[in-house]
């Protein structure tokens, strides 16, 4: 009995010695393999190719990879813009019924690039190549927007920029107290889609740009103009002597040496109705010369303001505010005042573009201005099953696109803009919804 036991015992510890021989030898024969099969999954091939091609970007690599057509350089001086140095992240997405493994290279929010892997068959293993890559994020366009002085040329990249480009005009209430012909301050707003842009005056010359940091626009400096002292005299002259003719401390020969004569303002300060009847004195403080405006070498313009009392016979004192702009040609007799107003004659009339599209094809473009508080967009395109929701701008996120809608036609088709709102060129886009 004992010898029976020995036996199994014996048989059973063979038994273990060969089973654990035999497990050894096999996990020794396996463990390459499956060292193999792990470092040939996708997501240790995508990582090796998010580090190649992302971290750090080589953006030279992804062009020559997605086949992009263009200045290469061009193409890397514009994405390191875009993507300002932040770090790039990976992240999957479906690939729909290919089989292929497909990833996102993603900067923050935003979608930049897409690269695909194919698995192919080696011996009896499956391994992951790199089957594609796809740039998402679109490549910066260099739109900006360059405000100059009427007349003068815009050119990009060497082309001169045609009337289409321009999206906004300005001109001032000047223009309607003066002669025709000639213009106040007048502007031009431009799109620009290019790296250089360089503007020329009249004659050809290049014009300094600076950037605007309120608006982020390239602007024409304007050097402000300011009057002489003989201009400045006048200015003031001219106010005091209007001031001291409507209380009746000066007469028409006085008011003849500041205001021409043959002019309807001169008409009407002659048949105004004087301000006060008796007087024992005056007096002026606070003269201030300011928003001058030269128009060409034979006109000026500026706002004069001064605080004037005015002593009443009963020893009382009436104090007046004169607040005026006066406008002077040279005349054969030297300096005179044309006109004066109390408007805001330095105010801007502005023309601003307005485009409209359905889909990417234009319905109509035209200047809408700031005088008008209504304009009539074109008629937009029925669709079945759907009603016309208003027209709307776009704007992008990653690959996404959001519809605002700005402005809803009334039953006669125009818009009603609200007081106060200030248009800003746009393109507006038919937006849609469905009918229920």
């Amino acid at each position: 009995m004992r010898k029976i036991s020995l036996f199994y015992k014996v048989l059973l510890g063979f038994l273990l010695a060969l089973l654990a021989m035999f497990l050894l030898i096999r996990f020794a024969l396996l463990r390459p393999w499956l060292t193999r099969y792990e470092a040939a999954q996708p997501k240790h091939t995508s990582q090796e190719v998010f580090a190649d091609l992302f971290s750090p970007a080589d953006w030279g690599k992804v062009y020559d990879l997605s086949g992009l057509e263009g200045d290469r350089e061009d193409f890397i001086r514009s994405m390191e813009e875009l993507t300002g140095g932040r770090e790039l992240t990976l992240v999957e997405t479906s690939a729909g019924l290919s089989g292929d493994r497909r990833y996102i290279v993603k900067s923050g929010a935003d979608n930049v690039a897409a690269f695909t892997l194919a698995s192919e068959t080696e011996g009896k293993q499956v391994a992951w190549r790199l089957d594609g890559v796809e740039l998402l994020m679109g490549r910066r366009e260099d739109a900006r927007l360059v405000r100059t002085l009427a007349g003068q040329r815009v050119l990009v990249d060497g082309a001169e920029l045609g009337e289409d480009c321009q999206v906004q005009t300005t001109e001032t209430a000047a223009e309607r107290y003066l002669p025709e012909g000639v213009h106040g301050r007048r502007t031009v707003l431009w799109r620009a889609q290019g790296r250089d842009v360089t503007v020329l005056d009249g004659e050809g010359r290049e014009v300094p740009l600076t950037l605007d940091g309120t608006t982020g626009w390239l602007v024409v400096e304007e050097p402000a103009a300011e009057p002489t002292e003989e201009e400045r005299e006048l200015l003031i002259g001219a106010a005091e002597v209007y001031a001291r003719y409507m209380i009746r401390a000066a007469g028409s020969a006085q008011v003849q040496k500041y205001f021409d004569s043959e002019s309807a303002i001169y008409r009407t300060i002659r048949s105004s109705e004087i301000w006060i009847q008796t007087t024992s004195g005056h007096s002026f403080s606070d003269e201030t010369v300011r928003e001058f405006y030269r128009y060409g070498e034979d006109r000026f313009s500026a706002r004069v303001s001064m605080h004037m009392d005015v002593k009443r016979s009963n020893g009382t004192t009436k104090p007046y505010e004169v607040d005026s702009t006066l406008f002077f040609h040279r005349t054969d007799g030297g300096w005179r005042a044309f006109e004066m107003t109390n408007v805001d004659v330095q105010e801007e009339i502005v023309r601003t573009r307005l485009t409209f599209m359905d889909g990417e094809t234009e319905l109509g473009s035209f200047f809408v201005s700031s005088q008008d508080r209504s304009f009539t967009p074109p008629a937009a395109p029925e669709r079945s099953g759907q009603h016309f929701a208003g027209w709307a701008v776009q704007s992008r996120e990653g690959n996404s696109v959001t519809m605002t809608v700005r402005f809803q036609p009334s039953e006669d088709g125009t818009v009603a803009l609200p007081a106060g709102y200030d248009l800003e060129p746009m393109t507006l886009y038919a937006a849609y919804e469905a009918e229920g």
